[in-house]
This record gives structure tokens, C-alpha cells and sequence, in this order.
């Protein structure tokens, strides 16, 4: 027997089946199914691709400081959080900073060849967003800037083609003076990014829904963390929101953190989308992993609150990015809609591969569990959430869902 070998028990997350699993040498040699099982035994899915992260451990993507080792750090902490693949994501900044980070992504994987399938491909969020308040967010407003091919081609040269997603506003950029600069044609240049094999998502926006329309019919086919990004009031009969719930050529990534939006909304864009057209996210932030206080970024200030909320510092109700995995988001939306975890586990894992035309499995299997392929797998628990009579998520009346990983297998080891 092979002095790597190891076998695990665990049941099924899709079917509920028990099954014993032998790894050795990396690959997975039999799979046992265990009729007579019984007893508290643990769930075996596959590992997470997120399509949204900032960063982490104090590593910020888009950031002029951001260097091999800090991407790396990043991945690895992806790896203890069950996430095999994520598509790490550049934040509006200065032009030569994207681009510089762009590269340093590109070189890290290129030195560090055994995390290069993790970082599946860039997220460019930014810098083609709106100014309008409230869809700007906690983006620089500096920085934002109309849809640009150059700029775009530079940031996808250096980075030899890794550029997989673009958030986008779709409608003319209008300047602080009100004139529009020379670059306004979103079609084209959503129909540009489409023939470079880039999905276009919609995001930080202010958009009618004759431009949403017409977005969506030039090629976006996905919006960013749907409802955030908004103003505080919206018109009450049309607005960018409803716009893109109601389209059902639009996919829709949401953060369900316990406090990007509410279990009330949850429950109303999940039964308006439906399972089959929702991502779940993290939106993971660079302080992700760190304890409440108030921290220096290099754009802001940032503040990470008692109950885990990450929000510009002075500000608690302006919301920058999240600190939770995207496990959490799994957990607390099958709390919220009294879902089964096998209903909820392919918005984090199977339907954003299928969205980016990504094999289903970090492994490339076309099972998780096949035999003779690379063992990549996750034996977790699920800690549900619970929230109060109404269901407010103001971090007292809710306790945020997780789950707990009991084992991490990743290219037949396990992760410690």
C-alpha cells in the first residue's frame, strides 16, 4: 500500500450516498458505497470557485503594492477555505496600477506553477463604472473612467489573456462637467469584450431599462452582486434593480453574508431568479481573516466592525467588499430558504464554472469523486444560520451560517 494512501467516509452532498473514498498518490483509487453506514457522518462536495475576491491576509489585488508573495498568500488562504478556484479581483485604480497588478497576478502563477489552477481568471471591477452615487460604492471616483479598448488591451496583454470577467456600466459615462468623454458606445465595446471571450457583467450602475436592454442584447449576460451598488431610494416603478432581476437572460452573483442584503431580499431574488440563474460570491475583502478594527488601505480607510461587517472607516453603513467565505454564503442562504444543501452547493461550485465554460471540478472530472482522477474535495459540516423574528440582519438579531471543514483534500493531499 501506498505510504500516501488515505480513506475517508463521508456522504454524498448531491445524493446523500455514503461513501467510503481511497486516495493514494494523488488520485482517487476507489469509491465504497456504504449501505450499512449510520451515525453523525459528515458531507464530501467539491471544492469552491469564487468568482469575486479582493484579496486577503492584508493583500489587496488591486493595489500598486501587490507583489508575488502577497498573491500567493492569497491563494493559499483560498485553499484552507475550500476554494479551489476563484477569479482574483482588480478594483478601480489608477491605470498603471491595474495594469501593474494584472502582470504581478500573471507572474505569480507563471513562478508558482502549483497554484496556477486556482487563479482561474481576472475580474476586472472597474474602472468602466458609474459615478452616480450610490453604484459607485466604496469605489474612487478618481479613477473610474469611461469604456476604454486600449485600456482594456493593455491590462489583457500583460497578463497574457487572463482577463475572464469585466464589470461594466452599461450606459454613457458623463464626466463631473456633464459632457460625455469620446469613449460612450457600451455596445460596441461590450460586443468588443465578447469577441475576446470575456464575460461581461453588469455592476456598479444607474442604467435605464432601455440600456440595460440593450447591454444584455449586445452580449452581458450577468449581473454584479445583485442589489448592491444601488441608491438608498429607487424609483418606484422602473429601476436599475428590478431591470436586471426581471431579465432572465441575466445571471446574477449575490453576497449573502448577513449584511449586503437582507434575508427578505434573499428570498425575493432567489424565487424571482431562481436556483438555476444565481451565483453565490464572497466579495471577499483584503482584510478578510483579520479582527475588528480600523485599517489603512492604500486608496482608504477601512473598518472592520465588531460583528464582521467591513465598511469604509467613520462610515457603518457604506459596505466594502465582505470578510466571510463564500462557505458562509452557502450555509446561511440554505437557512433562508430552507434549501437543501445540495440545492444550494452548485451556485458556489458548479454554475459559475458553466457560466465562465470552466470544466465543472477544479479536478477537470466530470464526477468529483471519478476514479483514477485527482482527489479534490472538501468533508465539511454545515452550521446553519439563525436570525431573528424579522429576519434583520443587524448582526444581533443574526448569526451568520458557516461551515466546517473537517478535511481539505486538494490534489490528494490534505490541507492543514
Amino acid at each position: 500500500m501506498s505510504k500516501d494512501f488515505h480513506s475517508y467516509v463521508a456522504r454524498r452532498y448531491d445524493t446523500r450516498e455514503v461513501v467510503r473514498i481511497n486516495v493514494a498518490d494523488e488520485t482517487i483509487q476507489s469509491v465504497e458505497s456504504l449501505t450499512k453506514a449510520c451515525g453523525d457522518i459528515p458531507f464530501v462536495g467539491p471544492g469552491f470557485f469564487d468568482i469575486q475576491v479582493n484579496g486577503a491576509n492584508g493583500v489587496e489585488f488591486s493595489s500598486s503594492k501587490l507583489s508575488e508573495e502577497g498573491v500567493t498568500s492569497v491563494l493559499k488562504k483560498m485553499l484552507r477555505d475550500g476554494v479551489f478556484r476563484i477569479c482574483p479581483t482588480l478594483t478601480t485604480n489608477a491605470p498603471q496600477v491595474m495594469i501593474q497588478a494584472a502582470r504581478t497576478i500573471k507572474n505569480a502563477i507563471d513562478h508558482n506553477p502549483e497554484y496556477a489552477s486556482i487563479a482561474w481568471g481576472i475580474h476586472l471591477e472597474g474602472p468602466f463604472i458609474s459615478l452616480a452615487e450610490g453604484a459607485i460604492g466604496a469605489h474612487p471616483k478618481k479613477y473610474c473612467v469611461s469604456y476604454s479598448r486600449e485600456l482594456f488591451d493593455n491590462i489583457q496583454r500583460v497578463c497574457d489573456g487572463l482577463v475572464k470577467i469585466v464589470t461594466l456600466y452599461p450606459l454613457p459615462f458623463l464626466s463631473d462637467t456633464g459632457k460625455s468623454p469620446e469613449y460612450s458606445d457600451a455596445d460596441g465595446f461590450i460586443r468588443y469584450l465578447r469577441s475576446q471571450g470575456v464575460l461581461v457583467a453588469i455592476g456598479h450602475t444607474n442604467a435605464t431599462g432601455k440600456q440595460l436592454n440593450e447591454a444584455v442584447c449586445a452580449g452581458a449576460s450577468l449581473s454584479t452582486h445583485l442589489s448592491n451598488a444601488t441608491r438608498h431610494l429607487l424609483p418606484k416603478w422602473e429601476n436599475y434593480f428590478f431591470g436586471q432581476l426581471a431579465d432572465d437572460r441575466l445571471f446574477a452573483s449575490i453576497i449573502v453574508d448577513g449584511f449586503h442584503i437582507s434575508p427578505q431580499l434573499v428570498r425575493a431574488i432567489v424565487r424571482t431568479k431562481g436556483l438555476d440563474r444565481l451565483i453565490l460570491i464572497s466579495d471577499q475583502s483584503p482584510l478578510a481573516g483579520f479582527p475588528p478594527g480600523k485599517y489603512s488601505m492604500e486608496l482608504c480607510d477601512f473598518e472592520i466592525q465588531p460583528n464582521g461587517k467591513v465598511t469604509l472607516a467613520g462610515d457603518p453603513n457604506l459596505l466594502a467588499c465582505a470578510s466571510f467565505p463564500i462557505s458562509t454564503g452557502v450555509a446561511n442562504l440554505a437557512s433562508i430558504e430552507n434549501l437543501d444543501i445540495s440545492e444550494v452547493y452548485p451556485l458556489a461550485t458548479t454554475r459559475p464554472a458553466r457560466l465562465l465554460g470552466a470544466p465543472s471540478y477544479s479536478s477537470g472530472n466530470g464526477d468529483f469523486l471519478e476514479l483514477g482522477k485527482r482527489a479534490d474535495f472538501l468533508i465539511f459540516r454545515v452550521q446553519f444560520a439563525a436570525y431573528g423574528e424579522m429576519g434583520i440582519l443587524d448582526g444581533n438579531s443574526f448569526k451568520t451560517g458557516r461551515m466546517i471543514f473537517e478535511k481539505i483534500v486538494w490534489r490528494g493531499r490534505e490541507i492543514i
